[in-house]
């Protein structure tokens, strides 16, 4: 080994250290945040709390509850631990950070089984930690996409590693099939897995299958017969009803991962380059530990990433969290595929370069969209920790609006902060995402309903993020006068997605309105 790919070696280390220590450092900060890092947030709290209570998660739509489109296991996880623990932002997130861990420790074990040196496997972990941010920093939240995550890519490791062990397959099944429970994206997945399956376990694939049909089959049949046929609606049907967009499909999505990640698109291009001319090279794919069987694999897992990526990010009001598989995937078939030796040098050089931008570079890719090449120069721009971590005027005004949350119960409807009810001692609502997600005849009837409510004066106060939608303004205007209207650095934004400063492609400006009942 030449002093170079050691120093490089170590290099690759060192920015996956820091990576690690980086990230930490941001959960820490951001974990304990007194309201949503990512609006959304509490509609999967509101879930496990009526699990909690035994009611139903997929009841008919109505102003109570309408739920998110996925699976249930995310929010049953929270509600079983909820009963040690205080079911809460900070449980969410802490499930999420745990699964970041496992999917760390997950890519660093499947390149090591590979038989790859330690700078490899820590290229694959850095590689997927420095996507953070590219993903609209979405790991750490309490949304179930870091937790499927997990258990997919630790199921899909035991596969590899299954050949010539039923347990192991049989464990593999499991995970993946539990992966689907906590997100159905998970399904695309299954299928890639039965053509990757067939490279490294064939004897046994059909009791991977078997095992994964009995779960994900049989749960579906029983969870029909239990929610009355609604299951299938909400995790299938409805998901049809959205919208798709080509663009996004066709050009935006590569784009974004090209324009994100300039120094490994040319290190694919080198790996490509080399397997075409260097016929020793694809010799010693072959002889070493594993053979031609690792690379191939997780080359299958990696398009498949990539695939559910844009398929994800194509669907309406899809946001940039769809990316983490294939941040994921594609960063443990690169880790795979780094050649030890001859070229180690540049790969790991290219590596390198791509951690070190992705810590100091934010991409911006609306410039580009809007303007073409001309738009490259504005497309990216300096990190900036408080667009991550909670400024300090930030966090003591969203726990001040927690504090008087959960002062006096009352009834409180915050159309886009559902456990902002739950907070001051309600038992939650319908949220806006939900009302928009049902059919329009279901969505007219609960605006209609809440309405009502509004007109009779039921909720003490009303909290909306940006305009109040034409349905509810009459409402507003008769029984409620305008209370604090929140602007520009006075709001209490969300650090992640809609509604936030460093989620947005456009930074989001609206205003925070709260209305007050006016006395009889």
């Amino acid at each position: 080994m030449s002093v170079w790919v050691a120093r490089l070696r170590a290099l690759v280390v060192g920015l996956t250290i820091a990576w690690a220590v980086g990230m930490a450092i941001v959960f820490a900060c951001r974990i304990g945040f007194p309201l949503e890092l990512e609006w959304m947030e509490g509609g999967s709290l509101h879930t496990a709390l009526r699990l909690q209570q035994g009611q139903s998660i997929y009841p008919e739509p109505s102003t109570e509850f309408v739920p998110f489109l996925y699976t249930p296991l995310y929010p049953a996880v929270l509600a079983i631990l909820g009963w040690v623990l205080p079911l809460g932002y900070v449980l969410g997130r802490a499930v999420s950070v745990a699964a970041i861990g496992a999917v760390a420790a997950g890519l660093w074990r499947l390149v090591r089984f590979e038989g790859k040196p330690r700078a490899h496997a820590a290229a694959a972990v850095g590689l997927f930690l420095s996507g953070y941010v590219f993903t609209f920093r979405w790991y750490d939240v309490a949304r179930a996409d870091s937790f499927f995550l997990a258990l997919l890519l630790w199921g899909l490791i035991l596969l590899r590693e299954g050949a010539g062990s039923r347990r192991r397959v049989v464990a593999a099944g499991v995970l993946v099939a539990a992966a689907f429970w906590a997100k159905q994206t998970a399904a695309v997945f299954v299928l890639a897995s039965g053509v990757a399956g067939l490279i490294v376990a064939p004897r046994l694939l059909w009791i991977y299958a078997a095992t994964i049909a009995a779960i994900d089959g049989g749960g579906m049949l029983l969870g029909q017969w239990l929610t009355e046929g609604r299951l299938w609606t909400y995790v299938y049907e409805l998901h049809q009803s959205h919208a798709f967009n080509a663009v996004r499909f066709w050009r935006k999505t590569w784009g974004m991962f090209f324009h994100a990640a300039p120094f490994l698109a040319v290190l694919v291009g080198l790996i490509g380059g080399r397997w075409l001319a260097d016929r020793a090279w694809r010799r010693e794919l072959f002889l070493k530990k594993g053979g031609w069987r690792g690379s191939a694999y997780w080359g299958v897992l990696a398009a498949a990433g990539l695939l559910v990526s844009a398929l994800g990010y194509s669907t309406q009001w899809a946001e940039p969290n769809a990316f983490m598989p294939g941040v994921c995937f594609a960063a443990a078939w690169l880790a795979v595929v780094l050649p030890v030796g001859r070229g180690e040098a540049a790969a790991l050089g290219l590596v390198a370069a791509q951690l070190v931008f992705a810590l100091v570079i934010e991409p911006t890719y609306q410039p580009i969209q809007d303007r073409g090449l001309a738009g490259l120069r504005d497309s990216y721009v300096r990190q900036d920790l408080s667009r991550t971590i909670p400024p300090a005027g930030l966090r003591e005004r969203a726990a001040a609006l927690r504090a008087e949350l959960e002062g006096d119960p009352r009834a409180i409807l915050a159309l886009h902060r559902p456990w902002w009810s739950v907070l001051a001692g309600g038992l939650g609502h319908v949220g806006s995402m939900g009302i928009h997600d049902v059919p329009k005849d279901r969505q007219k009837q609960i605006e209609a309903d809440l309405a009502a409510a509004v007109s009779r004066g039921d909720f003490a106060a009303v909290w909306i993020d940006g305009d109040a939608p034409a349905w509810l303004r009459g409402p507003l205007r008769r029984r409620y006068a305008a209370g604090r209207q929140l602007a520009g650095e006075a709001r209490v934004l969300p650090m992640t997605g809609y509604m936030s400063a460093a989620g947005m492609v456009t930074p989001w400006t609206g205003v925070q309105h709260e209305y007050v009942r006016r006395s009889e």
